[in-house]
């Protein structure tokens, strides 16, 4: 519509009052309505542009034979044949470069000057060049259209991998929290029964029993909490991620671990930093299985690296770094703390630390290497609920 308008207004204001050589009648009213019609149609361009170019040609036949000024109302048609091109197939754009050719090449003969050959052959390069630019609009927004659909559909599978990844990843962990309330529920039953056989021939010791029972009880809820709130994976999924029965390893495996990823070839340098202390065994665990996915990654995308793996404890908090010093992994990282992408692996990373209360960040240093921290909360707990910690 605002073009539309801003033609008509600008060629009103050009013919308002002219008298120019090539047209023996002035502006008069009729001219007035011709011009509208000539431009005014422009408002149709993107939904009908041939009935526009129709129109604005048959108004601008009607002008020039009408004897007015020549080349005043041949804008229109120009625009309107434009978005023909750019909007319909070759086929239109040709019987509609056809249509105002002979109007055109009229008012050109009759305005420029120099031999008529020249003047048609300039005519017809203009027209050409106006479905050329409009072919190419064209052709440039149906690639845009492809591009966009193409974009979305692989956001699409993305959000489809990473909600999977982090859905198995959820059932496995389930599982792992399951096995951990299991634990301390044996735990609790067997301080129970110690604490009754001996609670009237040895206080102190079922004191120390019933203190055990209500951490072991306390921390055991805190972990149904979080599967309840954090974990609630679709029923139809169970199963999906199964692994065997196996103990919980922590901490205190790592140099295991390092040793037996040492055997691929990976030199990996393990350093323990701070005031070793008894871990929460979801803690440990989830240290654990973030060095082994880290060490993991580092063997598929950075063959022959060098791995550090740094332990720290600090006063209420554990933290671990896994580096490289080999070329990056390619795998996405987007703002501090967040990952994007669809690395499986990092999802689940995420996932154990939030699960915990912990944070997890992961990118490419700037020589070139990549690297992992996750840092998470500890608190002090009984000994008959810990890891030990690295030695």
């Amino acid at each position: 519509m605002a073009l539309a308008v801003t033609v008509t207004g600008i060629t009103l204001k050009l013919a308002y009052g002219s008298y120019p050589a090539s047209g023996p009648h002035h502006f008069d009213r009729v001219a007035m309505a011709l011009t509208l019609l000539a431009n005014m149609p422009l408002v149709l361009r993107r939904i009908a542009p041939m009935t526009a170019l129709v129109v604005c040609e048959a108004a601008l036949v009607g002008y020039e034979a009408g004897g007015y000024w020549l080349g005043l109302n041949q804008l229109g048609a120009q625009i309107a044949l434009a978005s023909l091109a750019s909007r319909r197939g070759r086929g239109l754009t040709a019987a509609g470069a056809a249509l105002i050719a002979p109007g055109m090449m009229y008012g050109n003969i009759h305005t420029w000057n120099g031999s008529t050959v020249d003047i048609v052959t300039l005519s017809v390069a203009w027209i050409v060049a106006i479905c050329a630019v409009g072919d190419l609009l064209r052709r440039l927004k149906a690639y845009g259209a492809i591009v966009a659909e193409s974009a979305e559909r692989l956001r699409g599978e993305q959000r489809e991998r990473e909600q999977r990844a982090v859905l198995l990843e959820r059932v496995r962990v389930a599982r792992e929290l399951h096995d951990i309330v299991a634990h301390h529920m044996s735990v609790v039953a067997v301080q129970a029964g110690l604490a009754r056989y001996v609670l009237t021939s040895d206080p102190a010791t079922a004191e120390k029993a019933l203190l055990s029972i209500a951490e072991m009880s306390s921390e055991a809820l805190e972990e149904v909490r979080r599967l309840v709130t954090m974990l609630r994976p679709d029923p139809e999924q169970d199963g999906a991620m199964a692994e065997m029965d196996q103990d919980t390893p922590g901490v205190e495996e790592l140099p295991i671990l390092i040793e037996r990823v040492g055997l691929t070839g990976v030199a990996v340098e393990y350093n323990v930093s701070g005031d070793a202390r008894p871990l929460p065994v979801g803690v440990g665990l989830c240290v654990y299985r973030v060095v082994q996915e880290s060490l993991t990654n580092a063997i598929k995308h950075a063959p022959g690296a060098r791995v550090t793996v740094s332990l720290h404890y600090s006063t209420n908090k554990i933290s671990v770094r896994i580096s490289n010093d080999g070329r990056r992994s390619g795998l996405p990282m987007g703002r501090t703390g967040q990952l994007s992408g669809g690395g499986k692996g990092l999802v689940g990373m995420y996932e154990r630390a939030m699960l915990y209360g912990g944070t997890l960040t992961a990118g490419g240093l700037t020589d070139g290497g990549f690297e992992v921290v996750l840092a998470l909360p500890i608190r002090a707990v009984a000994a008959s609920s810990i890891n030990h910690g690295a030695q």
